[in-house]
């Protein structure tokens, strides 16, 4: 009886050993998630200025001048642009033809033009590489029309 006893309690410690690990695996592949949390998609604005926040989850964030290693991350911010591809590093320096860097969790756009846009945001290496596999979160508005 007490060997049957300690059997179970052996293949309990095991099962529940076992469950623990594959929460853990699963979790630990999970990886970063990245989320726009303004505007809506389709919002509307009357003048030329929006305000783009999100937040990332499962990433370390800093700023790319002070990332000590490739898995620190920062944002890249793409204003009617699309021109970004696996491995392939980000420009820098090119603000002015719609390609932000940040390690914020905001950007303010002024001098947008009326009309549609959308705003991509890419998770970036410390390189500007974007993250593999791809954590980009996306977003489209209307600037000088009606609110």
């Amino acid at each position: 009886m007490v060997t049957q006893k300690k059997r179970f309690m052996v293949m309990a410690g095991i099962v529940g050993l076992v469950f623990v690990l594959a929460a853990f695996w699963v979790w630990a592949q999970a990886g970063p998630t990245l989320k726009i949390t303004s505007p809506k998609s389709g919002e509307s604005f009357p003048g030329d200025t929006v305000k783009i926040t999100w937040e990332s989850t499962g990433v370390k964030i800093v700023a790319a001048a002070d990332a000590k290693s490739r898995e620190e991350a920062h944002y890249h911010v793409l204003l009617d642009r699309e021109d970004f591809r696996p491995g392939i590093e980000i420009p820098r320096g090119m603000e002015k033809e719609g390609i932000y860097h940040s390690a914020a969790t905001s950007l303010e756009l002024k001098g947008l033009k009326p009309g549609a846009h959308k705003a991509i945001v890419v998770l970036s290496y410390n390189n500007h590489v974007p993250w593999e596999p791809l954590v980009t979160a996306k977003v489209t508005f209307t600037t000088g029309g009606e609110k």
